[in-house]
């Protein structure tokens, strides 16, 4: 039997207590701290006046219609101007169609060549005549008091941008990977909620978010553009707020691919758009939220690479020759950490239906080996100018 030192198994658990200090640590941390802080005072400032909403659209036909009417109830209960417009992106299927046929209830029709989303950001966004932008992706559905609940933090004239809730449904056969989508959501939320009583938001979700329309940056073509724009807010000396009752509702995507591949480029581009902004990164000019967006959007997504080496190093300390009571610990973590990548593998070659305890694993190992997968192609210099979301079933 080998023995190993000490020092093999501070490694291994220094690897093990990556991911529980960056995923559940960190959350425990930040609500502890919330918890403590002063309340943030209450602003009388009149909030703006007039709000632009904007969605990109490319081959949405299957879910616009249904967005856009869920818009046009919620910009019924903004007292205020507000515009609607719908950027085409190059669609080749009926989606520009529908988009007409909500003409007569003030949608305005973008037409553009097939570009991207940021090339057609940056078309759009000078073009709004409101003073804050509302953005959406074009397939959650908004609540009737989405907008009102959304643009109130902007009373307070230190905010620049406002982050919304991303709430799953739960429904049919698109409910396979709902489970591990409403518990990433709610930690989300609850991470949202905490920064923005201390120091303001990291940044916002796609799904829904508004920011003040002079503060709108040029997006990259190679970037998560709801990271991009919302941290503009930041880049310019504002802070991201939460509206938690802004809420937004959209279903999950089936597909085991489709979801791997999703959380492979989102990794990627977020990655890169980390990268072209790191300076705010640095404590000196941004404080807190520097700390804060290390370990809510770098960490994240470099601590599962933790696991990659725990689990032969598991093995061997299981049994090659840890002494006493270790030895049976590291066989434990050996043996989840084998059972996680059993279970990821049998789930994504079969697709079979799981009962909801092994969904929720399954769903969690997928997530994981997408960042896993994200952070070795950005490494190798991969990066995503334009890409198309598959959301069909696998």
């Amino acid at each position: 039997m080998i023995c190993y030192g000490a020092h093999v198994d501070s490694l291994a658990l220094l690897l093990l207590l990556t991911p529980i200090l960056v995923y559940p640590g960190y959350l425990v941390v930040l609500l502890a701290a919330a918890t403590l802080a002063r309340p943030r005072p209450t602003c009388v400032t009149a909030a703006p006046a007039s709000i632009s909403i904007l969605i990109c659209a490319h081959n949405e036909a299957a879910r616009i219609g249904a967005k856009l009417e869920t818009v046009v109830a919620s910009a019924a209960h903004w007292p205020g101007r507000c515009e609607i417009l719908v950027a085409d992106d190059g669609s080749s299927d009926a989606t520009a169609a529908i988009v007409e046929g909500f003409a007569p209830r003030g949608v305005h029709l973008i037409r553009l060549p097939r570009g991207g989303k940021a090339a057609a950001l940056n078309r759009v966004v000078p073009t709004a005549q409101g003073e804050i932008v509302v953005m959406s992706d074009a397939d959650p559905l908004f609540d009737a008091a989405t907008l009102p609940a959304l643009i109130a933090p902007f009373a307070d004239p230190r905010v620049g941008a406002v982050a919304g809730a991303v709430e799953t449904i739960r429904a049919g056969k698109r409910g396979r990977f709902a489970g591990s989508d409403i518990l990433f959501r709610w930690y989300e939320s609850s991470l949202r909620g905490a920064e923005d009583r201390l120091f303001g938001c990291i940044s916002a979700d796609g799904g829904l978010y508004a920011i003040r329309t002079a503060l709108v940056p040029v997006v990259p073509a190679s970037v998560t553009d709801d990271f991009w724009i919302s941290t503009g807010a930041v880049a310019a000396g504002f802070r991201i707020a939460f509206a938690p009752d802004a809420r937004v509702h959209e279903q999950s995507i089936a597909g085991d691919r489709q979801q791997f591949r999703r959380r492979v480029r989102i990794t990627v581009r977020g990655l890169t758009g980390l990268w072209q902004r790191r300076a705010l990164m640095n404590p000196a000019a941004t404080g807190w939220y520097a700390v804060a967006l290390v370990l809510h959007k770098v960490a994240r997504r470099l601590a599962p690479l933790a696991l990659v080496p725990l689990l032969p190093l598991s093995g061997i300390l299981a049994f090659g020759g840890s002494p006493g009571w270790g030895a049976l610990f590291w066989a434990l973590v050996f043996a989840g950490l084998s059972g996680a990548c059993l279970l990821g593998l049998v789930g994504y070659l079969t697709r079979l239906r799981l009962p909801r305890p092994l969904a929720l694993g399954y769903g969690a190992v997928l997530h994981l080996a997408g960042l896993v997968a994200g952070v070795t192609l950005f490494a190798l210099g991969r990066r995503y100018a334009q890409w198309t979301p598959d959301k069909t079933a696998a």
